[in-house]
């Protein structure tokens, strides 16, 4: 059986600080996966330097959650980088804007990480027969936020009843070390809200009970013999 991948995209500015962080956390998020998902987790970023290191505040953040993103280069978001991915979290509301003028046929997958956990949490669970398979199942939570966004869109306005500057996890350049902390573990929190909106509640296979073996008749002879006395 081929293998079912699912493909996350994480998209900030500089590609040097939130969204490799929000890598860091989700690939943690999927570390004992069992559903037998692939998982491509990446990033990139709207004005990111190629080859540039991540910044010294989020390294030390993301060290506090004992991630290292040493390794980790900026990567400048190109086109074909929204093509592949099944879902595409930015951070900031700008930066979706980017990415819709830049390839608007992603106008379906691409919400602020915040957006997402907001209209699945809200989309209705479906029942899994419902699928062919588990990837699909994923999928299709993708498509129902999006729906969900649509509609509210419809009823309510452009930012479909919330307010804009709930969209948005801020960059907190210049604000110390404690905001850079607050926000590494506002990603890990939100980055495991994804991966478990995405996988679905967890199916408990019911253990069968153990069967005793049934206790036997006594002899006729016995019994005949304790009605004489």
């Amino acid at each position: 059986m081929a293998a079912s991948h699912f493909k996350l995209l994480f998209v900030c500015e500089g590609n040097d600080a939130r969204s490799p962080l929000a890598v860091a956390c989700a690939r943690a998020a999927v570390a004992n996966d069992k559903d037998g998902i692939v998982w491509h987790i990446d990033s990139a970023g709207t004005e990111a330097a190629d080859g540039a290191k991540v910044r010294h505040e989020a390294l030390s953040a993301a060290a506090v959650l004992g991630f290292d993103l040493g390794e980790h280069r900026a990567t400048q978001l190109q086109p074909h980088n929204c093509d592949d991915p099944d879902l595409i979290l930015a951070m900031s509301w700008d930066q979706i804007s980017y990415i819709w003028s830049l390839v608007p046929q992603a106008w379906d997958k691409a919400f602020t990480i915040k957006e997402f956990v907001h209209w699945a949490k809200r989309a209705p669970v479906r029942p899994p027969i419902l699928f062919p398979n588990k990837l699909a199942e994923m999928r299709d939570k993708v498509v129902q936020a999006h729906a969900l966004r649509k509609r509210a869109r419809a009823d309510y306005g452009f930012w479909g009843g919330i307010r804009p500057q709930e969209l948005n996890l801020i960059d907190p350049t210049g604000k110390g070390p404690e905001a850079w902390d607050a926000l590494a573990k506002a990603m890990e929190a939100l980055a495991a809200d994804v991966i478990t909106l995405l996988r679905g509640p967890e199916v408990v296979t019911p253990i069968a009970p153990k069967r005793t073996a049934a206790r036997g008749k006594r002899p006729a002879s016995r019994t005949r013999a304790k009605s004489r006395s």
